[in-house]
Protein backbone atom coordinates (compact mmCIF):
# COMPACT_ATOMS: atom_id res chain seq x y z
CA UNK A 1 0.00 0.00 0.00
CA UNK A 2 2.83 2.42 0.85
CA UNK A 3 4.50 1.63 -2.48
CA UNK A 4 1.30 2.38 -4.41
CA UNK A 5 0.86 5.61 -2.47
CA UNK A 6 4.39 6.79 -3.28
CA UNK A 7 4.03 5.90 -6.94
CA UNK A 8 0.72 7.76 -7.17
CA UNK A 9 2.20 10.83 -5.55
CA UNK A 10 5.35 10.62 -7.61
CA UNK A 11 3.53 10.74 -10.93
CA UNK A 12 1.11 13.37 -9.68
CA UNK A 13 -2.01 11.30 -9.95
CA UNK A 14 -4.30 12.77 -7.34
CA UNK A 15 -7.08 10.81 -9.00
CA UNK A 16 -5.23 7.64 -7.95
CA UNK A 17 -4.02 8.73 -4.53
CA UNK A 18 -7.34 10.02 -3.19
CA UNK A 19 -9.42 6.87 -3.90
CA UNK A 20 -6.65 4.72 -2.40
CA UNK A 21 -6.60 6.87 0.69
CA UNK A 22 -10.37 6.75 1.07
CA UNK A 23 -10.41 3.00 0.45
CA UNK A 24 -7.81 2.48 3.19
CA UNK A 25 -9.84 4.57 5.64
CA UNK A 26 -13.03 2.66 4.79
CA UNK A 27 -11.18 -0.65 5.21
CA UNK A 28 -10.07 0.51 8.65
CA UNK A 29 -13.67 1.28 9.58
CA UNK A 30 -13.67 5.08 9.30
CA UNK A 31 -16.41 7.25 7.86
CA UNK A 32 -15.46 10.91 7.56
CA UNK A 33 -18.48 13.13 8.16
CA UNK A 34 -18.77 16.60 6.67
CA UNK A 35 -19.98 19.49 8.79
CA UNK A 36 -23.69 18.97 8.11
CA UNK A 37 -23.40 15.24 8.70
CA UNK A 38 -21.56 15.92 11.96
CA UNK A 39 -24.36 18.17 13.23
CA UNK A 40 -26.97 15.57 12.28
CA UNK A 41 -25.04 12.64 13.80
CA UNK A 42 -24.42 14.52 17.06
CA UNK A 43 -28.00 15.76 17.45
CA UNK A 44 -28.80 13.19 20.20
CA UNK A 45 -25.85 14.50 22.19
CA UNK A 46 -26.61 18.21 21.83
CA UNK A 47 -26.05 20.34 24.95
CA UNK A 48 -26.21 23.87 23.56
CA UNK A 49 -26.64 25.79 20.31
CA UNK A 50 -25.55 29.37 19.66
CA UNK A 51 -27.17 31.08 16.65
CA UNK A 52 -25.02 32.64 13.95
CA UNK A 53 -24.55 36.42 14.09
CA UNK A 54 -24.36 38.96 11.28
CA UNK A 55 -22.18 42.03 11.01
CA UNK A 56 -22.01 44.63 8.23
CA UNK A 57 -18.35 45.39 7.54
CA UNK A 58 -17.69 48.79 5.94
CA UNK A 59 -15.57 49.50 2.88
CA UNK A 60 -12.04 50.40 3.94
CA UNK A 61 -9.83 52.51 1.70
CA UNK A 62 -6.09 52.77 2.10
CA UNK A 63 -5.39 55.56 4.57
CA UNK A 64 -2.76 57.04 2.23
CA UNK A 65 -4.72 56.61 -1.00
CA UNK A 66 -8.50 56.72 -0.87
CA UNK A 67 -8.71 55.40 -4.44
CA UNK A 68 -7.15 52.13 -3.27
CA UNK A 69 -9.78 49.89 -1.67
CA UNK A 70 -8.33 47.36 0.78
CA UNK A 71 -11.66 45.86 1.89
CA UNK A 72 -14.97 46.11 0.07
CA UNK A 73 -18.14 46.37 2.13
CA UNK A 74 -19.71 43.02 2.96
CA UNK A 75 -21.90 41.15 5.40
CA UNK A 76 -20.10 38.74 7.71
CA UNK A 77 -22.13 35.74 8.87
CA UNK A 78 -20.60 33.56 11.55
CA UNK A 79 -21.23 29.87 12.03
CA UNK A 80 -23.95 28.37 14.18
CA UNK A 81 -22.08 26.91 17.11
CA UNK A 82 -22.77 23.77 19.14
CA UNK A 83 -21.69 21.94 22.26
CA UNK A 84 -22.07 18.15 22.27
CA UNK A 85 -21.63 15.64 25.09
CA UNK A 86 -21.22 12.02 24.03
CA UNK A 87 -21.75 9.38 26.75
CA UNK A 88 -21.49 5.62 26.33
CA UNK A 89 -19.52 3.41 28.74
CA UNK A 90 -19.59 0.53 26.26
CA UNK A 91 -18.63 2.32 23.05
CA UNK A 92 -15.93 4.78 24.03
CA UNK A 93 -15.04 7.70 21.78
CA UNK A 94 -11.42 8.36 20.89
CA UNK A 95 -9.24 11.14 19.59
CA UNK A 96 -7.22 10.85 16.38
CA UNK A 97 -3.56 11.83 16.08
CA UNK A 98 -4.41 15.50 15.57
CA UNK A 99 -7.59 15.93 17.57
CA UNK A 100 -10.54 14.65 15.53
CA UNK A 101 -13.19 12.96 17.66
CA UNK A 102 -14.04 9.46 16.43
CA UNK A 103 -17.35 7.92 17.60
CA UNK A 104 -18.45 4.50 16.39
CA UNK A 105 -16.12 4.84 13.42
CA UNK A 106 -17.56 8.25 12.50
CA UNK A 107 -14.90 10.98 12.27
CA UNK A 108 -16.47 14.31 13.28
CA UNK A 109 -15.73 17.48 11.35
CA UNK A 110 -15.82 20.07 14.11
CA UNK A 111 -13.35 22.53 12.59
CA UNK A 112 -12.65 23.59 9.01
CA UNK A 113 -11.66 20.36 7.26
CA UNK A 114 -10.35 16.82 7.71
CA UNK A 115 -6.92 17.83 6.38
CA UNK A 116 -5.10 16.98 9.61
CA UNK A 117 -6.88 13.64 9.97
CA UNK A 118 -5.36 12.55 6.67
CA UNK A 119 -1.81 13.10 7.96
CA UNK A 120 0.12 9.86 8.53
CA UNK A 121 -2.91 7.66 7.78
CA UNK A 122 -0.64 5.18 5.99
CA UNK A 123 1.23 4.49 9.21
CA UNK A 124 -0.09 2.04 11.77
CA UNK A 125 -1.49 3.79 14.81
CA UNK A 126 0.77 2.62 17.61
CA UNK A 127 0.05 5.36 20.14
CA UNK A 128 -0.33 4.03 23.70
CA UNK A 129 -3.88 4.19 25.03
CA UNK A 130 -4.71 6.85 27.63
CA UNK A 131 -8.11 6.23 29.24
CA UNK A 132 -9.88 9.30 30.62
CA UNK A 133 -13.18 9.22 32.56
CA UNK A 134 -14.12 12.56 31.02
CA UNK A 135 -12.58 14.39 28.08
CA UNK A 136 -12.74 17.80 26.42
CA UNK A 137 -11.66 17.60 22.75
CA UNK A 138 -11.66 21.19 21.47
CA UNK A 139 -9.55 21.21 18.30
CA UNK A 140 -8.82 18.91 15.36
CA UNK A 141 -5.95 20.41 13.40
CA UNK A 142 -2.22 19.91 13.29
CA UNK A 143 -0.20 22.98 14.33
CA UNK A 144 2.01 23.52 11.31
CA UNK A 145 2.64 27.23 12.02
CA UNK A 146 1.08 28.64 8.85
CA UNK A 147 -2.62 27.83 8.51
CA UNK A 148 -2.87 26.96 12.21
CA UNK A 149 -0.57 27.22 15.17
CA UNK A 150 -0.56 30.74 16.62
CA UNK A 151 -2.03 32.85 19.37
CA UNK A 152 -5.08 33.93 17.37
CA UNK A 153 -5.95 30.34 16.51
CA UNK A 154 -5.57 29.18 20.08
CA UNK A 155 -7.78 31.96 21.46
CA UNK A 156 -10.56 31.76 18.89
CA UNK A 157 -10.57 28.03 18.05
CA UNK A 158 -9.67 26.49 21.40
CA UNK A 159 -10.25 28.89 24.31
CA UNK A 160 -13.66 30.06 23.11
CA UNK A 161 -14.83 26.45 22.76
CA UNK A 162 -13.75 25.65 26.31
CA UNK A 163 -15.67 28.72 27.52
CA UNK A 164 -18.71 27.62 25.52
CA UNK A 165 -18.46 24.14 27.05
CA UNK A 166 -18.27 25.61 30.56
CA UNK A 167 -21.35 27.70 29.83
CA UNK A 168 -23.22 24.59 28.70
CA UNK A 169 -22.30 22.72 31.91
CA UNK A 170 -22.40 25.45 34.59
CA UNK A 171 -22.40 23.05 37.55
CA UNK A 172 -19.53 20.89 36.32
CA UNK A 173 -16.15 20.81 38.08
CA UNK A 174 -13.51 20.72 35.34
CA UNK A 175 -10.49 20.75 37.66
CA UNK A 176 -9.48 17.16 36.89
CA UNK A 177 -10.88 16.96 33.38
CA UNK A 178 -8.57 15.73 30.64
CA UNK A 179 -8.15 17.98 27.59
CA UNK A 180 -6.72 16.51 24.40
CA UNK A 181 -5.57 18.03 21.11
CA UNK A 182 -2.26 18.69 19.36
CA UNK A 183 -0.72 21.38 21.61
CA UNK A 184 0.28 24.84 20.45
CA UNK A 185 3.24 24.80 22.87
CA UNK A 186 3.10 28.51 23.64
CA UNK A 187 3.45 29.90 27.17
CA UNK A 188 0.01 31.45 26.72
CA UNK A 189 -1.51 27.95 26.47
CA UNK A 190 -0.93 26.96 30.10
CA UNK A 191 -1.88 30.40 31.37
CA UNK A 192 -5.21 30.41 29.57
CA UNK A 193 -6.04 26.94 30.85
CA UNK A 194 -5.28 28.04 34.41
CA UNK A 195 -7.43 31.16 33.98
CA UNK A 196 -10.26 28.83 32.96
CA UNK A 197 -9.78 26.61 36.05
CA UNK A 198 -8.32 23.76 34.02
CA UNK A 199 -5.13 21.96 35.01
CA UNK A 200 -2.44 22.26 32.28
CA UNK A 201 -1.02 18.94 33.50
CA UNK A 202 -4.22 17.33 32.21
CA UNK A 203 -3.51 18.42 28.63
CA UNK A 204 -2.74 15.18 26.79
CA UNK A 205 -1.01 15.42 23.42
CA UNK A 206 -3.13 13.29 21.11
CA UNK A 207 -0.32 13.02 18.58
CA UNK A 208 1.52 10.68 20.96
CA UNK A 209 -1.38 9.24 23.01
CA UNK A 210 -4.56 7.50 21.87
CA UNK A 211 -7.01 9.11 24.26
CA UNK A 212 -10.28 7.24 24.79
CA UNK A 213 -13.23 8.10 27.00
CA UNK A 214 -16.85 7.12 27.64
CA UNK A 215 -17.69 10.82 28.04
CA UNK A 216 -16.45 13.32 25.45
CA UNK A 217 -17.42 16.99 25.24
CA UNK A 218 -16.67 18.91 22.09
CA UNK A 219 -17.87 21.81 19.97
CA UNK A 220 -17.49 23.22 16.48
CA UNK A 221 -15.91 26.35 15.06
CA UNK A 222 -14.31 27.10 11.69
CA UNK A 223 -14.85 30.81 10.99
CA UNK A 224 -12.04 33.37 11.17
CA UNK A 225 -14.76 35.77 12.33
CA UNK A 226 -15.62 34.58 15.87
CA UNK A 227 -19.21 34.50 17.06
CA UNK A 228 -19.95 37.50 19.30
CA UNK A 229 -21.43 35.20 21.95
CA UNK A 230 -18.12 33.30 22.09
CA UNK A 231 -16.13 36.53 22.47
CA UNK A 232 -18.32 37.73 25.31
CA UNK A 233 -18.18 34.32 27.00
CA UNK A 234 -14.37 34.33 26.81
CA UNK A 235 -14.17 37.79 28.36
CA UNK A 236 -16.62 36.87 31.09
CA UNK A 237 -14.70 33.72 32.08
CA UNK A 238 -11.29 35.40 32.07
CA UNK A 239 -12.56 38.37 34.07
CA UNK A 240 -13.56 36.08 36.92
CA UNK A 241 -9.80 35.62 37.46
CA UNK A 242 -8.34 38.80 36.02
CA UNK A 243 -10.14 42.07 35.37
CA UNK A 244 -7.94 44.71 33.70
CA UNK A 245 -7.83 48.16 35.28
CA UNK A 246 -7.85 51.34 33.20
CA UNK A 247 -4.80 53.36 34.21
CA UNK A 248 -3.83 55.09 30.95
CA UNK A 249 -4.94 56.02 27.44
CA UNK A 250 -1.87 55.19 25.38
CA UNK A 251 -0.98 55.35 21.73
CA UNK A 252 0.98 52.15 21.15
CA UNK A 253 2.97 50.59 18.33
CA UNK A 254 3.12 46.79 18.30
CA UNK A 255 6.45 45.65 16.86
CA UNK A 256 7.07 42.28 15.16
CA UNK A 257 10.39 40.48 14.90
CA UNK A 258 9.31 37.43 12.87
CA UNK A 259 7.48 37.29 9.58
CA UNK A 260 5.59 40.43 8.44
CA UNK A 261 8.04 42.70 10.25
CA UNK A 262 8.48 46.31 9.13
CA UNK A 263 11.59 46.54 6.95
CA UNK A 264 12.25 50.21 7.77
CA UNK A 265 11.07 50.03 11.38
CA UNK A 266 13.71 52.43 12.76
CA UNK A 267 12.35 55.19 10.52
CA UNK A 268 8.79 54.29 11.44
CA UNK A 269 9.51 54.39 15.17
CA UNK A 270 11.19 57.80 14.83
CA UNK A 271 8.00 59.10 13.20
CA UNK A 272 5.69 57.52 15.78
CA UNK A 273 7.61 59.05 18.67
CA UNK A 274 6.73 62.46 17.24
CA UNK A 275 3.10 61.48 17.79
CA UNK A 276 3.74 60.26 21.38
CA UNK A 277 3.52 56.54 20.66
CA UNK A 278 4.87 54.01 23.12
CA UNK A 279 6.80 51.17 21.47
CA UNK A 280 5.75 47.68 22.52
CA UNK A 281 8.66 45.38 21.71
CA UNK A 282 8.02 41.91 20.35
CA UNK A 283 8.85 39.69 23.31
CA UNK A 284 7.15 37.09 25.47
CA UNK A 285 4.52 38.50 27.79
CA UNK A 286 1.98 36.87 30.05
CA UNK A 287 -1.63 36.79 28.94
CA UNK A 288 -2.62 39.20 31.70
CA UNK A 289 0.13 41.64 30.69
CA UNK A 290 -1.08 41.56 27.08
CA UNK A 291 -4.66 42.14 28.20
CA UNK A 292 -3.60 45.17 30.27
CA UNK A 293 -1.59 46.70 27.41
CA UNK A 294 -4.55 46.57 25.04
CA UNK A 295 -7.07 47.64 27.68
CA UNK A 296 -5.03 50.79 28.30
CA UNK A 297 -4.58 51.68 24.63
CA UNK A 298 -6.47 54.46 22.88
CA UNK A 299 -4.72 53.95 19.53
CA UNK A 300 -2.96 50.79 18.29
CA UNK A 301 -0.74 50.69 15.22
CA UNK A 302 1.34 47.83 13.86
CA UNK A 303 1.78 45.14 11.21
CA UNK A 304 -0.99 42.58 10.95
CA UNK A 305 -0.34 39.84 13.51
CA UNK A 306 -1.84 37.50 16.08
CA UNK A 307 -1.29 39.93 18.95
CA UNK A 308 -4.23 41.93 17.66
CA UNK A 309 -6.49 39.14 18.94
CA UNK A 310 -6.18 41.09 22.20
CA UNK A 311 -8.24 44.00 20.85
CA UNK A 312 -11.26 42.30 22.39
CA UNK A 313 -9.95 43.84 25.64
CA UNK A 314 -9.96 47.38 24.22
CA UNK A 315 -12.57 49.91 25.22
CA UNK A 316 -15.12 51.01 22.59
CA UNK A 317 -13.77 53.84 20.47
CA UNK A 318 -10.17 52.59 20.53
CA UNK A 319 -8.55 52.93 17.08
CA UNK A 320 -6.72 50.06 15.35
CA UNK A 321 -4.44 50.94 12.42
CA UNK A 322 -3.17 47.86 10.56
CA UNK A 323 -0.09 47.84 8.32
CA UNK A 324 -0.19 45.15 5.62
CA UNK A 325 1.97 43.81 2.84
CA UNK A 326 0.27 44.32 -0.48
CA UNK A 327 -0.04 40.54 -0.96
CA UNK A 328 -1.65 39.59 2.36
CA UNK A 329 -4.47 41.60 3.89
CA UNK A 330 -7.07 39.49 5.75
CA UNK A 331 -10.03 41.17 7.43
CA UNK A 332 -9.98 39.31 10.78
CA UNK A 333 -9.35 42.42 12.82
CA UNK A 334 -11.58 44.70 10.79
CA UNK A 335 -14.32 42.29 11.85
CA UNK A 336 -13.27 42.37 15.51
CA UNK A 337 -13.09 46.17 15.61
CA UNK A 338 -16.56 46.31 14.09
CA UNK A 339 -18.21 44.01 16.65
CA UNK A 340 -16.25 45.58 19.56
CA UNK A 341 -17.29 49.15 18.67
CA UNK A 342 -13.79 50.32 17.70
CA UNK A 343 -12.38 52.49 14.90
CA UNK A 344 -10.27 51.08 12.07
CA UNK A 345 -7.71 52.18 9.48
CA UNK A 346 -5.38 50.27 7.15
CA UNK A 347 -2.44 50.85 4.81
CA UNK A 348 -0.17 48.97 2.45
CA UNK A 349 2.47 50.10 0.00
CA UNK A 350 2.57 48.85 -3.57
CA UNK A 351 0.25 46.83 -5.77
CA UNK A 352 -0.83 43.22 -5.13
CA UNK A 353 0.90 40.67 -7.33
CA UNK A 354 -1.35 37.80 -8.38
CA UNK A 355 1.75 35.64 -8.99
CA UNK A 356 2.68 35.66 -5.30
CA UNK A 357 1.31 32.50 -3.68
CA UNK A 358 -0.43 32.41 -0.32
CA UNK A 359 2.50 31.02 1.68
CA UNK A 360 4.85 33.71 0.37
CA UNK A 361 2.28 36.44 0.88
CA UNK A 362 1.53 35.50 4.48
CA UNK A 363 5.24 35.71 5.32
CA UNK A 364 6.08 38.83 3.34
CA UNK A 365 7.77 41.65 5.23
CA UNK A 366 6.33 45.16 5.00
CA UNK A 367 7.72 48.47 3.76
CA UNK A 368 6.08 51.67 5.00
CA UNK A 369 6.33 55.03 3.24
CA UNK A 370 7.12 57.38 6.11
CA UNK A 371 5.89 60.56 4.36
CA UNK A 372 2.58 58.88 3.46
CA UNK A 373 2.05 57.52 6.95
CA UNK A 374 2.89 60.91 8.45
CA UNK A 375 0.08 62.46 6.43
CA UNK A 376 -2.29 59.71 7.58
CA UNK A 377 -1.48 60.30 11.24
CA UNK A 378 -1.78 64.08 10.93
CA UNK A 379 -5.23 63.63 9.39
CA UNK A 380 -6.32 61.25 12.16
CA UNK A 381 -4.94 63.27 15.08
Amino acid sequence: MKFVKNVARGIGLKAVYTPLRDLLLKWRGFQLLDQKQTVAFMEPYLLAMIPENRALLPQIADCADHQKIIFTAKESITDRHYVWEYRDPELKARVSRYGSVVIKGKVLCTDRTHSSFYRNIWKKDERPVFAAPMLIAPFSHFQEGVGYGGYFDFVFFVVVKICRIKDALPGEDFTDTVISYSPFNGDYENEYLQLLDLNPDNLIDCSVNKVISPRVITGNGRNWHPNIADILSLKRHIETKFRPVKTASDRIYISRSGRRRIINEDELIALLKQFNFSIIEDKKRSVTEQISIYHNASFILGPHGASFANIIWCEPGTHLFELFSCNYAPDFFLYLTNVMGMKYSAYYEGTPDSKVNYLDGISENIYVSIPKLEVCLKNIF
